[in-house]
């Protein structure tokens, strides 16, 4: 993509720029790059929505045990199972999706880890919820973008249960 982009800011300086003086162009070429959709501070947006990241936290509240290798084997579950053992408090968010869903699946990714840290081998999900950041970016040459991204927060109880 790189080469691309100097491939169309060489063409769209004028010839004359090449020939007359290299630093004459070398500036078009600089002001071309800043004043393009594809501006740096707009690529540097670009990349930070889509990115998005997924954190989480655990509260311990009870004895721990040995960390679980693979978090995909934490199970889910919506009421307390009988004779589930509580080890933590966990919680997750992300807006690292595309779509809401998307985000909601980061979270219950990391939950899951959270989980799997503590050595539980399930969750008891106990909240759900969203949160809206808003934010701007500064353009060179005046001006700002500005953006929102909502993140997806679940909640739980890690829990050992003997299978």
């Amino acid at each position: 993509m790189l080469e691309a982009l100097k491939k169309t800011l060489w063409r769209s300086c004028r010839y004359g720029d090449i020939v007359n003086n290299y630093a004459s162009h070398l500036h078009c070429r600089i002001n071309k790059l800043y004043s393009s959709p594809l501006s740096p501070p707009t690529l540097l947006l670009l990349a930070l929505m889509l990115a998005g990241c997924a954190e989480g936290s655990a509260i311990v509240t009870g004895k721990t045990r040995p960390a679980i290798q693979d978090y995909k084997t934490v199970s889910l579950y919506t009421d307390m199972p009988e004779g589930a053992i509580q080890i933590a408090i966990v919680k997750a968010s992300s807006d690292a999706g595309l779509t809401q869903q998307g985000s909601l699946d980061f979270a219950v990714e990391e939950l899951k880890k959270q989980a799997a840290k503590v050595g539980a081998n399930a969750v008891v999900l106990t909240s759900r919820g969203t949160s809206t950041k808003t934010y701007g970016v500064p353009v060179y040459g005046g001006g700002t973008i500005i953006s929102s991204s909502e993140s997806e927060i679940i909640q739980g109880v890690a829990v050992w249960i003997n299978r």
